[in-house]
């Protein structure tokens, strides 16, 4: 493919101004300056970026990629003698060469936020020239090398230079997210962009201080990086996805054309594809957070929607059979009490089973809680609290009193009692700094009892989140809160590898033996103990216990043992000697039977597929399968009849990117189906508890869509979301993917830390499993096989996107590719601003019978534009990618990134949102919500389509979705492979 535009391309001018570097598609490329066929110096591997010439013109400096975090490399003018100048397991962003050669500056988190930073290139340590609370970036240097200009964030935003030993001046606050100055040839002036009020400017200042100069255009849309500027004066700088050339007054400007040719070397794959209709009976899977018995003869865990006790080498009793949700059993410290989460009181809460009475009592009372831990003297129980899981909280037992240890911990694992009950242990997440929001799980010591307001003073200010939301107006739906909160005065973190993760922020440690003496997480992948000191401290290396994967470490009341899980078994491991048992439940489901016979009558049908709906048809449903789609018959009968003859009935809605578990309890499958959804997807979820959903819903046990998706995100070394493993090595990926098939993963998805190599590796096992991959990734993912891409704007390690830029504008090189490909695209524009301008233009969204029984804050809670028309021309801009993609013959898939908006709702917003603002046809949406979604699932001709041989998944509406989309709410019947539900009942909790 040749490439004429560019997303987010930045650009530099040779000494001697005859050749420009730019960085498109992650390569470093060189071509003439007047224009022409661009070269590339490196390969596609290396997320190469933000190009900077040396002096001589010898050697071009940027950032790359390729062991997984960003480097300061050079390379020749030829593409010879490839260098790496910076090493380690910080970021180095921005080079910038000083005048005589020597030196390099650039930004970089090594010293615990993003400051400048300067190297001697022909070697040493690096130096750090700024240490303010906030982020110094894109630094440059004056033409003579005695100043530095940066940009700031924080309490110090703006425009600064550093002039030795008279100290930094600031030089402008411009308003709006300031970037990339650059200095004129003469060092009297610098240029800078500023985005602001969903705009991208270049203006320009005195290098001394003065008035602001806009250089662009008002409806240009300039890319926040450096200007190069020529000895005469003018520069070059890109936006609306070209190289362009302008005078110092801002006048004059004329494009510089490019091309770049890239090849895309797309193999086949034999999809593996489960039998959704086969009987069973099936071995469970579904194992969830175990818990072993303090004597080590028991196993406590949930499946199938209820919990079981296995006795090692004996039977296994189901404790509970009901309807709802139960979860994260925990011993008590005696082994006579169970204390575990459920919904069956309509919110998920705590309850505590006697288990020689047998009798149960709930100990608490909306507080959303999962993941239970009983205190070593059986006082207290102390759990993750709120419904984003942010608190940790305990219980007492005796006065029903919950007291908040600790907030603001976006997403904390299983909290672990020290031995004497003084404190909590949990995996908490730790960013690297404030401007981007990825860092480590870090083993967190928390007291357990409330600090006063006075102890609990920050010793450290709250990290921002700009690497999620700085290109994002408030309103789109993100909430711009710090990743981590302030570290309280009480609080420490154990002194255990601080580049590597302790647990994943759920039920995979750290985890304190009962004696006190040792830890057991899980990092890497694997299950690893730690000595402790009395006073809880490491007192020795850590020692890894597995080669195979593991998850879930509970010990046994002696602390001679652990029981994990690993992929789909249950194991046991002696802690001293290290011999491992098997002692996984023989635990099976058998699916649930449909209706033997099902006549739906339709007044008119959507069959997936065609432009436009079929008239009175008969639709014969056998055992769950469509056996006859034809005209209608009044004398066909069958065991149950549906009668839609005055109705459309459709393929049921597919959601492709939704996330949530266990703890959104059982009202979720009614949720989903209630609003016509009849399969959903999630890219990243628990890989347990999503075996235990495919299980519970496909057996009964629980109603529900059918459900696809993946575990935890395949990310890098840094990580942000919990459940996420952080891979250290690419070693790790043969793990995942064995997790993968054991769990029975319908597809991988990796995430933005992880390096183009280790996710050329992950594409290519996940292909050879059967499994497709998606990500955030567009290039070069697209050239070796990647099945899909996650959001039109989406997570970026760049703190920009690839394909749309600052301000949503869409270039040929993201549309293109994916036409091209073959990829699917996943939207998801509600959660950029399209969910919010759809609920204030259109407040009948909330007029409708499921809003108060599922989420009756929804229509309160909707992000509103505050400027309805700055809104309606960001979300038209995001909108288009998916339009001209169709358009170029690519594919679209329907997805919501729910529950960030709420679920159901969310993907009819989305489906009126791309006919509204996209211009997408009522057709392509329908197609992509159903037809083209089963397709990306690996089932093409089995669902998201009525026709014989097809899974009978089916809507009854009350509307023509052809002609007004937002007719696809008019849901009144579902009916999942032959089970017929009426709307009204879904919304009915069970009795």
């Amino acid at each position: 493919m040749t490439i004429t535009e560019g997303t987010n391309v930045a650009v530099a001018l040779s000494p001697d101004e005859s050749a420009l570097a730019l960085d498109l598609l992650g390569r470093i490329w060189v071509m003439p300056a007047d224009g022409g066929v661009a070269t590339a110096l490196t390969d596609p591997m290396g997320d190469a970026r933000q190009p900077a010439w040396s002096p001589d013109g010898s050697r071009i400096g940027f950032q790359a990629y390729w062991d997984g975090n960003y480097h300061i490399w050079s390379v020749g003018a030829d593409g010879s003698d490839l260098r790496q100048h910076t090493r380690g397991r910080f970021d180095h962003r921005e080079p910038h060469w000083s005048p005589d050669g020597g030196r390099i500056v650039f930004s970089s988190d090594r010293g615990g936020s993003y400051d400048v930073w300067v190297l001697v290139v022909d070697g040493g340590e690096p130096e750090r020239l700024t240490d303010w609370p906030g982020s110094e970036y894109g630094p440059a240097f004056s033409a003579e090398g005695g100043e530095i200009a940066f940009a700031a964030d924080g309490d110090r935003e703006g425009i600064w230079v550093l002039a030795g030993a008279a100290g930094p001046r600031r030089v402008t606050e411009a308003e709006g997210e300031l970037n990339a100055p650059a200095w004129s040839a003469d060092g009297g002036t610098l240029t800078f962009n500023s985005i602001r009020a969903g705009r991208s400017w270049l203006h320009s200042v005195p290098a001394a201080g003065g008035e602001v100069r806009t250089l662009s255009d008002e409806e240009e849309d300039v890319f926040p990086f450096r200007a190069a500027w020529t000895a005469a004066g003018d520069f070059y700088y890109t936006g609306d996805g070209l190289v362009r050339r302008r005078g110092v007054d801002g006048g004059g400007v004329r494009d510089v054309p490019f091309s770049a040719t890239v090849a895309l070397e797309r193999a086949d794959y034999e999809r593996h594809a489960r039998d959704l209709g086969a009987p069973g009976p099936f071995e469970v899977r579904g194992i969830v957070s175990p818990a072993v018995s303090p004597d080590g003869r028991q196993v406590a865990f949930s499946a199938l929607g209820d919990l079981w006790i296995h006795t090692i080498g004996g039977d296994t009793e189901r404790l509970t059979d009901d309807p709802w949700v139960e979860t994260d059993p925990a011993w008590s410290p005696d082994g006579g009490r169970l204390a575990f989460a459920s919904d069956r009181d309509g919110s998920l809460d705590l309850y505590v089973r006697d288990l020689g009475p047998g009798s149960t009592l709930r100990v608490t009372e909306g507080a959303a809680a999962t993941l239970p831990a009983w205190s070593p003297d059986g006082s207290r129980i102390a759990f993750v609290g709120s419904a984003d899981g942010t608190a940790v909280q305990a219980v007492d037992l005796a006065t029903g009193a919950v007291e908040t240890l600790r907030t603001g911990l976006n997403g904390a694992g299983r909290p672990s009692w020290s031995p004497d009950g003084v404190s909590v242990l949990v995996s908490a997440h730790s960013p690297y700094s404030g401007r981007f929001r990825e860092g480590v799980n870090r083993a967190l010591v928390v007291p357990a009892r409330p600090l006063r307001t006075a102890d609990a003073a920050a010793t450290r200010p709250a990290p921002g989140d700009r690497g999620h939301t700085h290109d994002l107006p408030a309103w789109a739906g993100w909430d711009p809160a710090s990743t981590a909160p302030p570290l309280q005065a009480a609080d420490r973190y154990l002194d255990l590898p601080i580049h590597g993760s302790v647990g994943s922020r759920a039920a995979d440690g750290p985890v304190w033996s009962p004696d006190g003496r040792s830890l057991a997480y899980v990092s890497d992948g694997v299950l690893w103990t730690v000595a402790m000191t009395p006073g809880g401290d490491p007192a020795d290396a850590p020692r890894r216990l597995t080669n195979e994967a593991a998850d879930d470490p509970t010990w046994s009341g002696d602390s001679r043992s652990i029981v994990y899980l690993s992929n789909n078994r249950l194991r046991r491991i002696d802690a001293l000697t290290g011999a491992v048992e098997d002692i996984t439940p023989r635990l099976t489901w058998t699916r649930a039977a449909p209706a033997a016979s099902v006549l739906v009558r339709a007044g008119a049908l959507f069959d997936g597929r065609s432009e436009t709906l079929r008239r009175n048809v008969d639709i014969v449903i056998e055992d769950g399968v469509i056996t006859e789609v034809a005209d209608r018959d009044p004398a066909r009968t069958a065991d149950q009849v549906v009668d839609a003859r005055g109705q459309v009935v459709m393929p049921g809605l597919i959601e492709m990117h939704t996330h949530g578990g266990l703890a959104d309890g059982e009202a979720l499958g009614r949720l989903w189906l209630s609003y016509g959804v009849t399969a959903t997807r999630c890219p990243a979820c628990d890989g347990y508890e999503l075996a235990e959903a495919k299980e519970a819903g496909a057996s009964g046990r629980r109603v529900a869509p059918r459900t696809f998706g993946t575990g935890g995100t395949i990310d890098g070394s840094r990580i942000y979301y919990p459940n996420a493993p952080a891979l250290g090595a690419s070693a790790q990926v043969e793990l995942q993917m064995g997790r993968a098939a054991a769990l029975g993963h319908d597809m991988i998805k990796t995430y933005v830390r992880l390096s183009d190599p280790m996710q050329r590796r992950a594409i290519a096992e996940a292909h050879a499993l059967g499994i497709p991959v998606t990500s955030h990734e567009l290039y070069p993912a697209v050239a070796y096989g990647a099945d899909g891409v996650e959001h039109v704007r989406g997570t970026s390690r760049r703190g920009y996107s690839t394909k749309i830029s600052q301000t949503n504008g869409i270039y040929a090189d993201a549309v293109d590719l994916l036409a091209a490909s073959g990829m699917t695209l996943t939207p998801t524009i509600g959660i950029y601003g399209g969910y919010g301008l759809l609920a204030a233009e259109n407040p009948a969204l909330f007029d409708d019978p499921r809003v108060p029984v599922f989420f009756p804050d929804a229509a309160a809670g909707a992000p509103v534009p505050p400027d309805r028309e700055l809104a309606r021309r960001l979300v038209e801009g995001m909108a288009s990618l998916p339009r001209r993609v169709l358009e170029g013959g690519g594919r679209i898939v329907m997805g919501t990134d729910s529950p960030l908006i709420p679920r159901g709702l969310s993907l009819h917003a989305e489906m009126e949102a791309l006919v509204r603002y996209g211009q997408l046809r009522p057709v392509d949406v329908l197609r992509a919500t159903t037809s083209e979604s089963a397709r990306a699932l690996g089932y093409q001709d089995r669902l998201g389509v009525v026709a014989p041989g097809a899974l009978a998944d089916l809507i009854v509406l009350d509307g023509d979705p052809l002609r007004d989309i937002a007719a696809t709410r008019t849901v009144s019947t579902v009916i999942v492979e032959g089970t017929v539900h009426a709307v009204e009942d879904l919304l009915r909790r069970p009795e």
